[in-house]
Formats: structure tokens, C-alpha cells, sequence
């Protein structure tokens, strides 16, 4: 029996999961600041952690 897409797991190499769930934090933060400068700052870091997010490439096909 598969998976339903609700069910089924993500595959996530470990940096982009971690890109991800620090972007996802630093977004988070970006939304409960309350002053300008913090924001500025927040999006900074932002614009810098999505730089590190590797490039998805079309699927290999894996080994055999």
C-alpha cells in the first residue's frame, strides 16, 4: 500500500532541510519584530541564508 500525498514523507538532503528550517526561524522572527532596525537586520540574514540553498537540480535517476 503508498503513501497518500498528505502521508508520505519529505526527502530532504540534510543541508537544504536545514537551510530551510533556519529560513523558516529567521522568517518567523522577521514577522514577531517590532522595530525597523530589527527587521533590516532579519532580512539581511534572510537574503544571505537563501543564498546557501543549493540549486534543485532535475532528478538523476539515482544508481543501479
Amino acid at each position: 500500500m503508498g503513501y497518500s500525498n498528505r502521508d508520505k514523507p519529505e526527502k530532504k538532503s540534510g543541508r537544504a532541510g536545514f537551510v530551510d528550517g533556519r529560513l523558516d526561524e529567521l522568517r518567523r522572527r522577521w514577522e514577531l519584530a517590532t522595530t525597523e532596525r530589527e527587521k533590516t537586520e532579519l532580512s539581511e540574514q534572510i537574503r544571505e541564508w537563501q543564498s546557501f540553498r543549493p540549486e534543485r537540480s532535475a532528478p538523476s535517476g539515482g544508481r543501479r
